[in-house]
């Protein structure tokens, strides 16, 4: 009787074994890892999405490579559609309805906006996209960026007036916070460097007529322009400012985006732009042909290898932690994107190291991820001017550049 009523009590936990498989939680290794995407889909700040093909590739890599912890990486998308209203209610919702760890995004707009629901969840945001000074000297322990602060394209902008050896310039700029910030930049960049500053307009977008405002901006003959603009807008004000017939060089920030150039070609012809973009290299061109034949169209997106590196970081912070969850990938960023540790370029080879025990040190396309206390990080910038109906690249900088001036222009700002 013994050995049959032990014989009973193996099956019955055999059963209950096998209904266990059937009846456990969420989470389980097989399931796919959801992250969350919040970014402007449409709206008058839509072209800003078109970088998600960025996280496209990474993720594609990601899984090929047997995913994040044996679990594939899977998408849930928001749009924030460029308001605060939208924007909370896409967070709560990749929050809530899809249990995303990390969400990926906003822009600048709204990203104040959201912030506080991240961090009382306990979700990572990482930006790609937002640049406001506005974060620049917040430390939370959820809060990132894959895109430099204005504070560093504002000054990218200004050295290179520097190198082109202006004196005088008008800043041109809209009312928007995203716009403002650049401006709260170049202001102590140019006092910095040199240049006096000659005219200051600050205008509304999508309006049907900037003359008046041009006229004003141009009025002490600056030689050099610095500005923001969304395409509709830039539509206008560049018609007329070559109906005008006013001159001037004009450098911009990342809204000159291809979105830019076709709603203004081409009265923009000349008109040139600093923003984030990766330096050229073999891995680079690999990435930007990839990038073109997904989108059918030449040229790589603003804000697209920022996209990249903030999927792959992430997914290393979760190799790093053997965990999926909020408090662990922000434990684990910089143990992963910052020194020491051995340089990884890819999620295979990190992974890899990672389950060695070993450091690691991932060197994201846009340059170092290096974060510091704050979440940010300094990557490179492109120089751009629109010509033959292109954006073309007139070469690169970082902070082997233009460090000197950074410095002055930080150490300025923190005094206001």
């Amino acid at each position: 009787m013994k050995g049959k009523r032990t014989m009973k009590g193996i099956r019955l936990l055999a059963f209950f074994l096998v209904l266990s498989l059937f009846t456990a939680p969420t989470g389980l290794a097989s399931d796919p890892i959801p992250i969350g995407i919040l970014l402007p889909y449409t709206g008058p700040l839509g072209w800003v999405a078109a970088c998600q093909v960025g996280g496209d590739i990474a993720r594609d890599q990601i899984n090929a490579a047997g995913g994040v912890l044996g679990r594939q990486i899977q998408f849930f998308i928001a749009d924030d559609e460029g308001k605060s209203d939208s924007a909370i209610a896409g967070e709560e919702k990749l929050i809530n309805i899809n249990k995303v760890p990390a969400i990926i995004g906003p822009t600048s707009v709204t990203f104040r906006s959201i912030m506080p629901i991240a961090i009382k969840n306990k979700v990572v945001q990482i930006s790609p996209t937002a640049g406001t000074t506005a974060l620049d000297f917040v430390k939370e322990k959820y809060v990132f960026r894959t895109v430099s602060s204005d504070l560093v394209m504002g000054t990218g902008m200004v050295f290179e007036a520097t190198k082109r050896r202006y004196k005088k310039a008008a800043l041109f700029f809209g009312d928007d916070e995203s716009a403002q910030s650049i401006r709260g930049v170049v202001v102590p960049a140019c006092k910095a460097a040199g240049i006096e500053i000659v005219g200051n307009v600050t205008f509304t977008q999508r309006q049907t007529s900037y003359r008046s405002e041009l006229l004003a901006a141009f009025k002490n003959k600056p030689e050099v322009i610095f500005f923001e603009a969304d395409p509709q807008t830039g539509a206008v004000i560049f018609k007329q400012w070559t109906e005008l017939k006013l001159g001037g060089d004009w450098i911009g920030t990342d809204f000159v985006s291809d979105q830019f150039l076709q709603a203004t070609w081409p009265s923009s012809k000349g008109v040139g732009a600093v923003q984030p973009a990766a330096k050229t290299s073999p891995r680079m061109d690999v990435f930007a042909k990839e990038v073109e034949k997904r989108r059918g169209k030449p040229g790589v997106p603003v804000f697209t290898v920022n996209t990249y590196d903030a999927l792959m970081i992430l997914a290393l912070a979760m190799e790093s932690a053997k965990k999926v969850d909020g408090e662990s990938l922000a434990e684990n960023i910089r143990k992963v994107a910052n020194p020491p540790g051995t340089k990884v370029y890819s999620f295979a080879e990190g992974a890899k190291l990672l389950r060695e025990g070993k450091k690691i040190d991932f060197e994201g396309l846009s340059g170092p991820q290096n974060f510091d206390e704050y979440g940010n990080v300094v990557t490179s910038l492109g120089v751009f001017k629109i010509e033959d109906n292109q954006r073309k690249v007139l070469g690169f900088l970082d902070e082997g550049d233009f460090g000197e001036l950074l410095k002055k222009v930080r150490e300025a700002y923190q005094k206001k």
